[in-house]
């Protein structure tokens, strides 16, 4: 009598709480989070990176694996020649057997795998100096913002995002120099499951600049479709931004590893620094908030 097997995807996030692997198919003797279809002939399942990662170098002298990209980025490298390739979300891939192999993750990726047989024949490969360092060298995101531009290309994500404006007492506006698109701009980022967009652009600020925050106000709302911003992960997103005026008894600025630096601007100097179109405008809409009152809704 046939059988139809079922596991859930609410089965299959809570096993990933504990594991960055989870099998659903396989002929496997570890223990698995969940139950899993014994299966001699394959092994099917999710690897999933909250965190950047890189697994240990090795090589499959039977087994062919194949992937499909569900999330995120991820590089492998050709320990025999060198050969760098790379894979976003909605990538698919085969590593055929006797390739002996390097990768690394991106934070937030999440990878369908298959590998046929089932068997354990991974064996560990000697990399040299140079390989290791590549494989130990977080990847860099590289952004490029597009402002009303034809060659924009398409959106395919929006996340809604918090920045703040702080002033300190010499009513100069702090701003940081971001290392993925090498422009200045005010601490913020994108929301987070479980929290108002308050607490997101608290939490931003805290994370980027050191600073405790309070927040005083919303300066204006930001979701222009034509603006738009592409990662070299492959995620072009559609701006969504509330910015808020904040402001804060604590000046001094410890950065995290987004920006390369900080500095205090007076506003009449602002618009000099290397700004992306998007963030010249907020910041004109700043400086009129600070003279005028007037919110920027859009």
């Amino acid at each position: 009598m046939g059988k139809i097997i079922k596991i859930s995807n609410e089965t299959i996030i809570k096993s990933l709480e504990n594991t960055t692997r989870q099998y659903f198919a396989g002929n496997l003797s570890k223990p698995q989070e969940i139950e899993f279809v014994r299966d001699e002939r394959l092994e099917i399942g999710i690897s999933s990176y909250p965190d950047y990662k890189y697994e240990p170098t090795h090589v499959h002298s039977v087994a062919t694996e194949y992937q499909y990209m569900i999330s995120g980025w991820t590089e492998y490298m050709d320990v025999e020649t060198g050969e760098v390739s790379e894979f976003r979300k909605g990538d698919f891939y085969a590593i055929l057997p006797g390739t002996a192999y390097a990768q690394r993750v991106k934070a937030g990726t999440s990878i369908l795998f298959i590998k046929t047989p089932s068997i354990n024949d991974k064996q560990l490969v000697d990399i040299s100096e140079e390989q290791e360092k590549w494989l130990t060298e977080r990847m860099k995101t590289i952004r490029t913002d597009y402002f009303y531009r034809e060659d924009a290309p398409a959106a395919n994500s929006i996340k809604p995002a918090a920045a703040v404006a702080i002033l300190n007492n010499n009513k100069e506006l702090l701003m940081l120099h971001r290392k993925d698109n090498k422009k200045w701009t005010m601490p913020g980022g994108t929301l987070e499951f479980g929290e108002s967009m308050v607490e997101c652009a608290l939490r931003e600020v805290k994370e980027e600049s050191g600073l405790n925050v309070e927040i005083k106000d919303i300066i204006g709302t930001y979701t222009d479709p034509n603006i738009r911003v592409a990662y070299s992960d492959g995620e072009v997103r559609q701006e969504f931004t509330i910015v808020y005026y904040g402001e804060t008894k604590d000046f001094d600025v410890k950065l995290d590893e987004e920006s390369s630096n900080f500095v205090w601007v007076p506003l009449d100097e602002i618009q000099k620094l290397p700004l992306a179109d998007s963030q010249r405008r907020r910041i004109s809409d700043v400086i009129s908030y600070l003279e005028t009152g007037k919110k920027a809704l859009g």
